[in-house]
């Protein structure tokens, strides 16, 4: 018999098949290890920034609240201001017509014939009332003539016997003028 030495190699490329296997097996454990990482790592990463986001956020509502608190502080003294200025109009319109006014007294003044006599004078946007008595009506029409240098436009609206005069004064005659003022020569209103 031969002596023939067998060399069993079976086992050999068993074992080498379950080396690769082994290695193949950590590959794929240490890929997978990278990806649950990488996974961890990008998952960390978005709660972190949505963390910061959030915090943002919550400052961002702070601004807003602040900032509407001092809106609010803007809008009333915006309403302050404007409260102000209409005020300060109507005293510059004041101090502007104390003089449009003697100036109309003195035309009323000039104007007004002896037998003449103003009972009322009232002053409203739309124009100046005159009321009065006199003894007759060419002293009506003088006075209206006369008041051609201080009112623009000057309408008799009314003309009559004057109602409820004591005995001896019969022949009074009660009279209204609708007048509109003349702008004075050098009235300006200071502007804003």
């Amino acid at each position: 018999m031969s002596d023939v030495i067998r060399i069993n190699l079976l086992p050999t490329r068993e074992i080498r098949a379950l080396r690769r296997k082994r290695r193949a097996v950590v590959a794929g454990a240490a890929a997978l290890l990278v990806v649950a990482g990488a996974l961890a790592a990008v998952n960390l990463r978005q709660w972190r920034r949505a963390d910061a986001l959030e915090r943002d956020l919550a400052a961002l509502r702070q601004r807003v609240a602040a900032m509407r608190v001092e809106t609010r502080a803007v809008k009333a003294l915006e309403e302050r201001v404007a409260r102000e200025r209409r005020r300060n109009r109507a005293v510059a319109a004041w101090l502007g017509s104390r003089g449009e006014h003697s100036r109309v007294l003195r035309g009323l003044s000039a104007a007004a014939p002896d037998r003449l006599w103003l009972m009322r004078y009232a002053e409203s946007p739309d124009g100046t009332v005159l009321e009065g008595r006199s003894a007759d009506d060419e002293s009506i029409a003088r006075f209206l003539r006369g008041l051609a240098g201080t009112f623009k436009r000057r309408d008799l609206m009314e003309v009559g016997k004057a109602d409820g005069e004591p005995a001896g004064r019969d022949g009074l005659r009660r009279f209204v003028i609708h007048a509109r003022q003349r702008p004075a020569p050098d009235s300006a209103l200071p502007r804003e």
